[in-house]
């Protein structure tokens, strides 16, 4: 692609309608001081002091603002918080992009809202403390979850599946009970990011990374996964599902995997420091936004490999990547072009 063809493309995403339904969750970061000379007076333990504490969208919710930060204008949420001090964040931090969270439910007991804490001692992240691993949906908010999803449903043009925890939103039963209500959209392109019950879903382009691949196959999985490994086993799996495979590679690049085709992008040479957190929410947004715009899949992997490589640079943040920061990489990997 151009640079032209990448602006022209992005220019289509403002008026792409764009749903996503899963588990919403914060990464909230701070700084840890763990060796600071003062003790509890009513524990005699020691103190540890926090600092620079920083709240970001993740799960569900970093596919939102990934979105957002593409240009979609029109996004959708259904899903749920907890009626806590997190709950409030999220629904702060959707509001302000300008999302649609009539179909985020508050949910007054038995329900955390799911948190990722980043705690950074010397510059590193150290032993997180999560919330919501625990929480169970109800039936009954299911299925008026479910009602928002099919209201929704008639005015996208893509719906977005994201599953992050190990008690999720959609289990094997309500996975059963989405594809039933899919079949009714074939307009509607989906996507799916699912750790635990991805190859339950029909009719949607489900991305795995290569680890989730190997789970998932129940098969080793090698110190460094060639192409040839990814393709292969990659095949195996789409045959399983009967829907096409997105497949992250790290930083060797990415794959695309249907009935009809091959695609694969090698990895973007990057330098100084990486952070991984939240690489695999861009590559769901890039590749949904870009397939709900139109573009072709040889167009939008490598869209999303480019928006990756934007991300990981980014340190001790959930990251994001605009057109700005896909066009600096653009001409920065490709110079001839601008001379």
């Amino acid at each position: 692609m151009t640079t032209s063809e990448i602006s022209t493309l992005f220019e289509q995403l403002t008026t792409t309608r764009v749903g996503v339904i899963g588990d919403f969750a914060l990464d909230l970061y701070f700084t840890l001081q763990t060796t600071t000379g003062e003790r509890s007076l009513e524990t005699n333990l020691d103190v540890f002091w926090g600092s620079r504490p920083a709240a970001s969208l993740g799960g569900a919710g970093n596919v939102v603002q990934n979105l957002m930060a593409l240009g979609i204008a029109n996004c959708r949420v259904i899903g749920c918080v907890g009626n806590d001090l997190f709950g409030r964040e999220m629904q702060f931090l959707l509001n302000n992009l300008g999302v649609d969270t009539a179909q985020l439910h508050t949910v007054a007991n038995g329900w955390d809202t799911c948190v990722y804490t980043k705690p950074l001692r010397a510059g590193q992240e150290v032993n997180r403390i999560d919330f919501g691993v625990a929480n169970q949906l109800p039936d009954a908010l299911f299925t008026t979850l479910i009602a928002g999803l099919q209201e929704a449903l008639a005015d996208l043009d893509v719906l977005i599946i994201n599953q992050q925890f190990a008690n999720p939103l959609l289990t094997p039963e309500r996975v059963a009970v989405l594809n039933a209500l899919l079949v009714r959209f074939p307009h509607v392109r989906c996507v799916a990011d699912m750790r635990d019950v991805g190859t339950l879903i029909r009719g949607a382009t489900l991305k795995v990374n290569t680890a989730e691949l190997a789970k998932f196959l129940a098969i080793d999985l090698p110190h460094s996964p060639d192409l040839d490994w990814c393709i292969r086993n990659g095949t195996t799996l789409r045959e399983q599902t009967g829907g096409p495979l997105l497949i992250t590679r790290g930083q060797a690049g990415m794959l695309y995997l249907d009935e009809h085709e091959t695609q694969s992008v090698a990895g973007l040479p990057l330098w100084g420091e990486l952070d991984t957190v939240g690489a695999g929410d861009t590559v769901v947004a890039a590749w949904a936004a870009c397939r709900g715009a139109g573009a072709t899949p040889a167009q939008a992997v490598q869209i999303a490999n480019m928006a990756a490589a934007v991300t990981v640079q980014k340190v001790n943040q959930t990251g994001t990547a605009s057109l700005a920061e896909l066009l600096l990489l653009y001409e920065t990997l490709n110079p001839m072009e601008h001379r």
